[in-house]
């Protein structure tokens, strides 16, 4: 369901609060999740996170008398969106946390603005310019940056670098099927159902492989489950569906560059992890590229021609 941008000079303050929590949340989500998974299994972590999230966005939507039916011919299309967007994304992240330090996982994660481009000109035929390429250049530049001497740090190994560019590049395709479909539902519709069926794919996973590992969470799990479920996946999607809706795609785009510096922030100030050089290389290479990405030629374009008018 489309809906007309705005300008940015219609952004208040509320809006800027909403940016503030997407990005803040979200960033902060990854020690959150390197915090459980060092001790708690990891798909039942995210299936306690899901079941949370679908609780708590059903419970909003009823407040709000927000009707969350699907149109049956819809149904095919959003279960597939489904799996794009949360299981396919969820479950390789949740690993590749397990297995870096959660700012590097976060910088990976947040390739993920490239290869939607990508994926949008492979599968939906959208022209590759060459700003597209230079970025997908930077972003792969990245994660080759991180995964060279990564098996020689604790906590990580280059496993985890290869788990989190799947977990990426499986986001971005479904942000480019999100993108170039015609579902008539709103966005928390979306999301409300998407939670609900990642639930019980990620319970069947659970219960497969890692039934003999279940236990009751300990308090602090609970918090961090109760982080991920309310305000990663229900707040936060509330709030960026609001972001989305009110900024230009690029605004609302560049919105999201911040998440990986927060992070690696929340990363060494919760965990004590280390931020190396590579690391702080790594992140200015993914910044870069999402910027390229997201930035449109024909602005790049005006502003190389004022710069040679000027000169």
């Amino acid at each position: 369901m489309s809906t007309p941008e705005i300008s940015s000079q219609q952004i208040n303050a509320k809006d800027l609060f909403m940016v503030l929590i997407v990005t803040v949340s979200w960033g902060l989500n990854y020690p959150v999740m390197k915090f459980v998974v060092n001790s708690y299994p990891p798909s039942a972590f995210r299936t306690f996170t899901f079941l949370i999230g679908c609780m708590a966005l059903g419970a909003y939507v009823r407040f709000k008398g927000i009707s969350i039916a699907v149109p049956k011919h819809e149904i095919r299309p959003l279960f597939k969106l489904s799996l794009f967007n949360m299981v396919g994304w969820h479950l390789p992240m949740i690993y590749g946390v397990s297995m870096l330090n959660s700012g590097r996982a976060a910088i990976i994660g947040y390739t993920m603005p490239v290869w939607a481009l990508l994926a949008s000109a492979l599968l939906y035929r959208e022209k590759i310019t060459m700003t597209a390429l230079i970025g997908i250049a930077l972003a792969m530049s990245a994660a080759l940056l991180l995964a060279w001497g990564s098996a020689s740090q604790w906590g990580n190994h280059p496993l985890g670098i290869a788990v989190m560019l799947v977990a990426a590049i499986t986001w971005g395709t479904g942000n480019a099927m999100m993108k170039n479909s015609k579902l008539s539902v709103s966005g928390i519709t979306l999301t409300f159902w998407a939670l609900f069926i990642a639930f019980f794919f990620f319970l069947a996973i659970t219960i497969i492989f890692e039934r003999d590992l279940w236990e009751w969470p300990t308090l602090m799990q609970w918090l961090a489950i109760l982080y991920g479920g309310v305000i990663t996946f229900a707040v936060s999607y509330v709030a960026w569906f609001h972001v989305a809706r009110k900024l230009s795609a690029v605004s609302s785009g560049l919105s999201i560059t911040l998440v990986p510096v927060f992070g690696v922030t929340g990363g060494a100030l919760i965990l004590g992890e280390a931020v190396t050089l590579p690391d702080i290389i790594a992140l200015v290479l993914i910044l870069l590229s999402m910027l390229v990405v997201l930035f449109p030629d024909s602005k790049l374009k005006d502003l190389i021609s004022r710069k040679s008018l000027k000169s």
